[in-house]
């Protein structure tokens, strides 16, 4: 017997004026009557398509993938805009389950956060019934075995330790409960600890933590389930960013590392997976990677908001896009600038890769939401920075390496240099110009006028846009005049998804001479 769901697929298949061969295959394969059938003739989805689920709406997760698949030539199909999570919305799981039941290709790059709670804020709010967890696990799971998709790839945060935020008074308690919740088992057992911990309590209204605990178990139990399913999938990652190296989160990563199956794979960050798992689908293969760290010893330093070393978690993203190691001749280099004082020392290294005429990528983690700017200035004024095969320098460690290895790879595996191009320049205009320069004007005059910067107004956005495009006509020139690259911005977009000055959307158009 047919689904609800079956039927209605079915039947808007069937209201169409003609079928074509897939739309055809995809009535025969949604009925379980016939759901044996093997068609070993044909090939149902092009080796080049890929449905892509973000996490929500936000840049990194919604603009960025689509930029690597027009780097890689690969077609990204994506629910509509508006059924993804936002700010303060929910995605619309039902429509965006239809939406892959709609349209088959060869992958399925699905955010579990959007699928089962409608996105990564609601589902560190979320205390949705285990029944109604269980139901959009289940079908994720079931991606792969209902033949629409050759294979999937899903992926979920693991829930960090301090609540989402809107305003100071969400702040203020969010704060505290982090600080609660970095409390491990042990620490508790001490008397001193204990008594602190029970202070740091009276601070929070016990509905406000009760809320949190929820949707804390909530996520763990689905983070069970979905190890448990791993296997009836490709792949499927974990990831964690804004955490400590003990309490809660520490304790619940832990456990989770034990029972993990050889499809499941933990690692640090947030934002950059999907673009790791893009890439890792539209790539070639036969690409390898040598890491170069500034200073050495940065490659053992844990990063802020993380709890795995720097060198570590850049290897779990490497392993993730299935790169080789090669110390003699690999395909590019990557080179990771960890700490203000070295940055002589770093161009000095990336002139001399390039001027060998290598392929060269740079993650610049040495500042949390920021580019370090006399590094920057060394690279622009020398032209470098525009012969880098990929640049990034922004938010947390995990997802300035993670992005920086995916551009670098998706230029690898297509040679696409127009496409590259445009996104490194949006990368530069974001990661150094916005973050460095821009963004702090705006919080400047936002505070000048009583304005909030991270619940902001349309007079505030208003404020915000007026500030970027009087700033943006001196970034082109001189973007223009020290590129050895002869090119033209001919567009640029600028927005505030999220209504607040912490990421912006940065969108351009070029020309190359």
């Amino acid at each position: 017997m047919q689904s609800p769901r079956e039927e209605s697929v079915i039947k808007r298949i069937l209201s169409k004026s003609s079928l074509s061969r897939r739309d055809f295959l995809k009535m025969l394969m949604i009925s379980p009557l016939i759901n044996n059938i093997y068609f070993s003739d044909f090939s149902i989805a092009s080796s080049r398509d890929a449905c892509y689920v973000p996490l929500d709406n936000r840049p990194p997760n919604f603009n960025y993938p689509k930029r690597l698949a027009e780097i890689m030539g690969i077609k990204l199909l994506i629910p509509p805009e508006g059924t993804l999570s936002e700010r303060r919305k929910k995605a619309a799981s039902q429509e965006i389950l239809a939406f892959l039941v709609e349209n088959w290709a060869n992958c399925a790059i699905v955010s579990a956060d959007s699928m089962i709670f409608g996105g990564l804020v609601p589902s560190r709010e979320s205390q949705m019934a285990k029944s109604d967890a269980l139901w959009y696990t289940r079908r994720l799971l079931n991606l792969k075995s209902s033949n629409i998709f050759d294979s999937v790839y899903l992926f979920k945060s693991l829930m960090r330790l301090m609540p989402t935020v809107l305003d100071d008074k969400e702040l203020f308690y969010a704060t505290k409960i982090e600080e609660i919740m970095k409390f491990s088992v042990d620490d508790i057992k001490d008397p001193v600890n204990f008594y602190e911990r029970e202070l740091l309590l009276t601070y929070v209204p016990p509905d406000i933590l009760e809320d949190y605990i929820a949707s804390r178990k909530i996520n763990y139990f689905v983070d069970r389930m979905l190890i448990d399913g791993s296997k009836k999938v490709d792949l499927l990652v974990l990831a964690q960013d804004d955490s400590a190296d003990k309490g809660v989160a520490y304790e619940e990563k832990t456990r989770l590392s034990m029972i993990a199956t050889k499809n499941t794979k933990i690692v640090q960050g947030s934002d950059e997976i999907g673009m790791l798992l893009v890439t890792r689908f539209g790539k070639s293969d036969n690409i390898s990677v040598k890491t170069t760290f500034v200073p050495e010893e940065v490659e053992e330093e844990v990063m802020p908001l993380e709890t795995v070393a720097l060198g570590k978690n850049l290897l779990s993203q490497t392993n993730l896009l299935q790169l080789k190691l090669d110390d003699t001749n690999p395909t590019f280099y990557m080179v990771v600038f960890g700490k203000s004082g070295y940055e002589q020392a770093t161009f000095d290294k990336v002139r001399s890769l390039i001027n060998d005429k290598k392929n060269v990528a740079f993650a610049d983690v040495s500042n949390m939401n920021m580019t370090n700017e006399k590094m920057f200035k060394l690279l622009l004024s020398s032209g470098l920075v525009f012969r880098l095969i990929a640049y990034a320098g922004w938010n947390t460690a995990a997802n300035t390496t993670g992005t920086a290895i995916s551009q670098a790879v998706s230029y690898l595996s297509s040679r696409n240099f127009k496409e590259n191009f445009r996104f490194l320049i949006e990368r530069i205009i974001y990661d150094y110009y916005y973050q460095n320069v821009i963004r702090p004007q705006i919080n400047n005059i936002l505070i000048e006028n009583n304005q909030s910067n991270f619940k902001m107004t349309q007079d505030s956005i208003n404020i915000a846009k007026n500030i970027f495009f009087q700033y943006f006509p001196g970034i082109s020139e001189e973007l223009m005049m020290c590129s050895p690259i002869k090119f033209s911005i001919t567009d640029v977009n600028f927005s505030l998804p999220w209504d607040r000055t912490f990421e912006s959307n940065i969108e351009i158009e070029i020309k190359l001479a």
